[in-house]
């Protein structure tokens, strides 16, 4: 029963309508961005891109210099910068893909390795190492485990192996497991491991003596590795995460959510492992190739090189 002297506040919705626009093919499109003012001096590259890529993929690397009033792209604006802002992206993710691929080995390894040799080769069955939270427990951890290493089973011979020899423990060791789960496991796993020791241990096998860093930093990575996985656009997009400021170390971001701030993470990181890796190169390279993409959309500004961890 409603109170005396309140009134529920009213909720306008803004009424929903039957979706009508229909699809239109490579050539139509194409005509539609002319009329709009983009300059196409190759057309049959331009159709291409259309047909293979996508026009509402390119759109995303050609509606921000849309007028919103007019419709109309700037003055000149041609369609080989939109195709070399696609090329950018796509090179980024390249690069970022292979240098979390080096990092992902590095530290499943390294976390796997030290509670292997600290609790033992099945350390992920012993609940007495972690403090579940609301958001990840060992049921979530050991359903996870049980699926990819049964997924895994028929395809990787150490697997049978160990089932061929053994029934106890139910699931192979620790160095086994690992080459079967995804980072993301490794990522939530690390947050709840109770012993602070074994947080510090860990993370300064990375030279970072801050746990709380290297947990934001490794699940950005694992956010990251996502987006690029599933072709996730980095050009002036931001990450939904944000890893943390590393004072000690001079690593401070101004948008932590750039791309330029993880980068900064995979570049400390990489060089801690000591082993071989293209990722400043990579980056140097792609910014050359394509000079007429501005690096601050993705938060690299000029003298990046100088920066903390760079």
């Amino acid at each position: 029963m409603q109170k005396a002297g309140f009134s529920c506040p009213k909720v306008f919705r803004v009424p929903l309508s039957t979706f009508t626009k229909q699809a239109s093919n490579s050539r139509d499109l194409l005509a539609k961005l002319q009329r709009q003012g983009l300059a196409v001096a190759d057309q049959p590259k331009a159709l291409q891109y259309l047909q293979y890529v996508g026009g509402y993929r390119l759109k995303g690397y050609w509606h921000h210099v849309v007028d919103p009033l007019t419709n109309q792209f700037p003055a000149g604006y041609a369609f080989e910068r939109i195709a070399d802002r696609c090329e950018f992206d796509r090179e980024l993710r390249s690069a970022t893909i292979e240098a979390i691929d080096r990092l992902e080995v590095a530290i499943r390894s390294t976390i796997a390795n030290y509670l292997s040799l600290r609790h033992g080769p099945h350390w992920f069955l012993n609940s007495a190492i972690f403090k579940p939270t609301a958001k990840w427990g060992m049921g979530q951890m050991l359903q996870k485990i049980e699926n990819e290493v049964k997924r895994d089973q028929k395809q990787k011979k150490f697997i049978a192996h160990y089932f061929k020899n053994h029934d106890d423990p139910y699931l192979p060791p620790s160095w086994s497991v690992c080459e079967c789960v995804s980072f993301g496991l490794w990522s939530r796993t690390y947050e709840i491991l109770r012993d602070p020791n074994d947080k510090k241990a860990i993370s300064m096998k990375f030279a970072i003596d801050q746990p709380d860093v290297f947990r934001s930093w490794i699940h950005a990575l694992t956010v990251l590795r996502n987006v690029v996985a599933h072709h996730g656009q980095l050009l002036k997009n931001k990450l939904g995460v944000a890893p943390c400021n590393y004072t000690k170390q001079r690593i401070t971001f101004a948008h932590n959510q750039h791309f330029f701030a993880i980068a900064t993470v995979i570049q400390y990181l990489l060089k801690e492992t000591s082993l071989p890796n293209r990722w400043k190169t990579d980056l140097q390279d792609i910014f050359t190739k394509y000079p007429t993409v501005n690096t601050a959309e993705i938060g690299f500004q000029p003298n990046w090189e100088t920066s903390p961890a760079w």
